[in-house]
């Protein structure tokens, strides 16, 4: 390398001034390069670059922060951090807000609505320069209107609340769950049990609470009008709405499975859910992928590994995190730019689908 742009080991680090010296610029002019803010023409940020490259000056992300006004941190205020898919997307979240410079703040709500008014208060007041949510409630969102000076731009992720002044980036859960049921009749099922994942319960109920929140109502409206569309009837005895929780619903499972006439094909809308129809199938000495049929939302690490393979919704997790990030970005840089998202999910019909007992 030439002696002129290598940095000998015991030579001083390189200054921002160094920078502005090499790069034929101002001081404040090689700040706004390298901090990515304010107006730098692309040829003048390249030269800056270049200039920062050649005498391996790292930027000192405090001082930049201070000259940019921001923090270079995002709040991200999620619904259930052990579920596996809020998992992947908090993962997917961090590497793309990290390769912009940005650092992630993480709350966890267990899906409370007070929990998520708290969440959203702290880390206004640590100053973040934006939020990604995972709304607990449909109808409750006016602490996600932040009025704060600086203004801190909210993006929701996998839901969306009753207000048009928020985006979301979340998947077509109403498609998904239609395409779920119209492969399960494909296979010969006409007795479909829903097994549904919701915070708005406690323990189980045979009936819909007033306050599901939006993926909630898109998979049971899916899933009802695929059923009409196609001639069945939705049957109430076969429809349980359960906590998150493996154990309550197991239980819930087993009162669909051991009604007088039981469904023979499960839908279940979340990964805890399908555990608990899993539990309750073996504990009733029922055979899946044989005697039941079930088709869980989410490819959960394990869904395809357990035996039978589990046929699942499978919705771009990692698509959903960056594109979050990225709009956040976007409105933390415009505060007028708008765009929800909604993406597709993709069904993959493993070995828990087989024709049903009386079909064969």
């Amino acid at each position: 390398m030439d002696g002129e742009m290598a940095q000998a080991p015991n030579e001083k680090a390189a200054r921002l001034i160094d920078v502005a010296r090499r790069a034929n610029v101002s001081r404040a002019t090689a700040a706004r390069a390298l901090g990515g803010y304010g107006l730098v023409t692309q040829s003048t940020r390249e030269r800056v670059m270049a200039a920062a490259a050649e005498l391996n000056y790292r930027v000192n992300e405090l001082a930049r922060s201070m000259r940019s006004g921001r923090s270079l941190t995002i709040g991200v205020v999620v619904a259930d951090i052990a579920n596996s898919f809020f998992n992947k997307a908090i993962r997917a979240i961090i590497e793309t807000a990290s390769q912009a410079g940005y650092q992630i703040l993480v709350l966890n709500t267990d899906d409370e609505i007070e929990r998520e008014r708290n969440a959203v208060k702290v880390l206004i007041e640590k100053r973040v320069d934006g939020l990604i949510v995972v709304p607990a409630s449909q109808g409750e969102y006016e602490h996600l209107v932040v009025e704060s000076e600086p203004e801190v731009p909210v993006v929701l992720l996998d839901r969306r609340v009753d207000s048009g002044e928020i985006d979301f980036v979340m998947t077509d859960d109403r498609a998904a769950a239609g395409q779920a049921i119209r492969c399960l009749v494909s296979a010969g099922h006409t007795r479909i049990g829903l097994l549904v994942a919701t915070a708005a319960v406690q323990g189980y109920s045979q009936e819909m609470p007033a306050a599901v929140v939006g993926t909630v109502r898109d998979r049971v409206d899916g899933a009802k009008a695929a059923l009409a569309e196609l001639g069945l009837s939705a049957r109430p005895e076969w429809y349980r709405f359960s906590q998150s929780r493996v154990e309550t619903a197991r239980k819930a499972a087993i009162e669909i499975l051991t009604s007088p006439e039981p469904p023979t094909a499960i839908l279940a809308t979340n990964e805890d859910v399908a555990l608990g129809a899993l539990g309750a199938a073996a504990e009733l000495g029922i055979e899946v992928g044989g005697e039941l049929s079930i088709i869980a939302f989410d490819d959960a690490p394990w869904a395809g590994v357990f035996r039978p393979p589990l046929s699942v919704i499978r919705r771009p997790v990692a698509s959903l995190g960056a594109a979050a990030v990225e709009l956040l970005l976007r409105k933390i840089e415009d505060g007028t730019y708008r765009n929800s998202q909604i993406l597709e999910a993709e069904l993959v019909n493993r070995q828990s689908v087989a024709p049903p007992p009386a079909k064969r």
